[in-house]
């Protein structure tokens, strides 16, 4: 073969390599921990999950993926975060409003479900000193659920509940919230707000020379 039928040849398959890389570029494949995100306001609430959702995929899980009383940062890949808008409760633990991540220690019979201000790095950097909540919990059995998932459960104005399922188990936490002090501070601060609308259309009538009965009243 002369060296003029080689190039177009070779120019071919070149121009064949690049197309197929410029394909794999933009092939789009599923996660196989793809994101999740599950919200629910509580009363005048709102609350969050941010998590990576893995699947059990004919896997042992607890005991066996899932290490039995090790930290575990309760999902894939990113650090799992709960966000709350206002003050609650988790379990009986006080937390102030805010995002935190979410950790676990996974026991036969007993979880610990723990609330840190680390964000990232999931079960890296961890420092107990930095939990704001920890609460024990013992699991319960569920149905069979492939992709772990975060649930809110038996939600009223007042309180919810926080329930983690994977394979054939199911971990839940209650959390409240003061939904009564919340509307009545509101209603507080309505009412001690309501002079001033009253009092700058008044003032506005007297610096402009409107009308001066209005103004008073």
């Amino acid at each position: 073969m002369s060296v003029r039928s080689i190039r177009p040849a070779l120019a071919a398959g070149l121009a064949a390599l690049v197309t197929t890389a410029a394909l794999a570029q933009t092939a789009e494949i599923p996660a196989p921990s793809p994101k999740a995100k599950v919200d629910q306001r509580v009363g005048l609430t709102d609350f969050s999950v941010d998590y990576s959702s893995p699947g059990v995929k004919g896997r042992k899980i607890l005991g066996g993926l899932v290490p039995l009383n090790e930290l575990w940062r309760t999902g894939a890949n990113a650090a799992t975060k709960l966000t709350a808008s206002r003050d609650f409760t988790f379990g009986d633990k006080a937390v102030p409003a805010g995002t935190y991540a979410l950790l676990t220690i996974p026991g036969a019979s007993s979880w610990t479900v723990i609330l840190n201000k680390k964000l990232e790095g999931g079960t890296t950097g961890y420092d107990q000193k930095d939990d704001v909540a920890r609460v024990e919990v013992a699991p319960a059995a569920s149905g069979p659920r492939e992709r772990l998932a975060f649930i809110f459960s038996d939600t009223t104005d007042d309180g919810t509940r926080l329930d983690l399922e994977w394979e054939s188990l199911r971990v839940s936490v209650p959390i409240k919230v003061d939904t009564k002090a919340q509307v009545r501070s509101g209603i507080d601060k309505s009412l001690g707000d309501a002079w001033r609308p009253h009092f700058a259309a008044g003032r506005y009538l007297f610096d402009t020379g409107g009308d001066l009965d209005t103004a008073l009243q």
